[in-house]
């Protein structure tokens, strides 16, 4: 049995028990039988709590222009590089890569636009087990895939605030400038004036931004809270996806995938071990743990390297 198969059926079990009551009815794309594989290389809210200013020691109101939807500065994403990693680009031919992204994001599509999730599953978070299974690469993947979409934009959130990565992936210089923790830190700071916009038309970019010795408690803070309900509810059409920490490497991972509507788990085959996963997955809550993404296989026969399985928890 793979990896994969054990996911599902470990997640089977936790999930139909812990599913949301709201959440109880899914659409037609998620039917429990689907297991996919493909060969590829301004006003302030009332209703929002104060929240601890973390530079200042004071508790304060949230920003009331937090999120305006201004967008200061644009950034070029290299292109060339993407296709030289055999990433997604908007100008590219239909690739085996490009189709099997395009499957995973109708899954994450289908339960945002379904009338009972509730709010919140715009926030996308991609997390694996361990370091270097090919996280980010998917996360920038899926981000660029879904801005493909003529009605969808996206926000692409670097919180893997201890060691960032996607603008050196995408091949921006932007590493040293502000991003996610200096918004949270400081209320001075509008999240639109740190945003990027990129030459991709839909897709945006948050850097993490300036480091902090205690950025988990920065994430897990009510400044962090009030971010999240504001990105998600300010823009219906946003897919907020958040390339995130390892789960069994660093704290802020679980802390953020408490705020989470969606998490992907990204698993390396060869690589990941099943002790791996179930310790991953038993410190989130794994209701919102859409889907297991089998990274980095092989198909028998194929020349490709790099084939995605992707199994939910309920299909067990």
């Amino acid at each position: 049995m793979s990896i994969i198969d054990r996911a599902v059926d470990m997640l089977g079990p936790v999930l139909r028990s812990q599913r949301k009551p709201a959440a109880s009815k899914e659409p037609e794309a998620l039917e429990p039988s689907l297991i996919e594989r493909a060969i590829t290389d301004g006003k302030q809210r009332s209703d929002l709590p104060t929240h601890r200013n973390f530079a200042e020691g004071a508790v304060v109101a949230p920003d009331p222009a937090r999120v305006t939807g201004r967008v200061s500065r644009t950034v070029n994403i290299d292109l060339g590089k993407l296709r030289q990693q055999s990433m997604i680009t908007p100008d590219a031919e239909r690739t085996p890569i490009a189709e099997s992204f395009r499957r995973i994001k109708q899954h994450i599509l289908a339960n945002v636009a379904n009338p009972a999730a509730g709010p919140g599953t715009n926030l996308v978070m991609i997390t694996s087990p361990l370091p270097s299974e090919g996280k980010t690469f998917c996360t920038i993947n899926l981000a660029i895939s879904i801005a493909m979409e003529m009605d969808r934009t996206v926000l692409l959130v670097d919180a893997d605030v201890a060691k960032p990565g996607i603008t050196t992936e995408l091949g921006i210089n932007i590493e040293a400038e502000q991003g996610l923790l200096d918004v949270l830190l400081d209320r001075k700071i509008d999240v639109a004036d740190v945003m990027c916009k990129t030459n991709i038309g839909k897709l945006s970019i948050l850097p993490a931004g300036t480091r902090h010795a205690n950025a988990t408690e920065v994430l897990a803070s009510e400044a962090m809270r009030a971010l999240l309900q504001e990105l998600a509810e300010r823009y219906r059409d946003r897919i907020i996806i958040f390339d995130s920490p390892p789960l069994l490497s660093a704290s802020e991972a679980c802390v953020l995938a408490s705020r989470m509507g969606q998490i992907l788990v990204i698993v390396e085959a060869g690589k990941t071990t099943e002790r791996a996963l179930e310790d991953a997955l038993s410190r989130i809550e794994s209701s919102n743990v859409v889907g297991v993404l089998l990274n980095k296989g092989a198909a028998p026969g194929s020349g490709y390297y790099g084939g995605y399985g992707y199994g939910y928890g309920d299909s067990a």
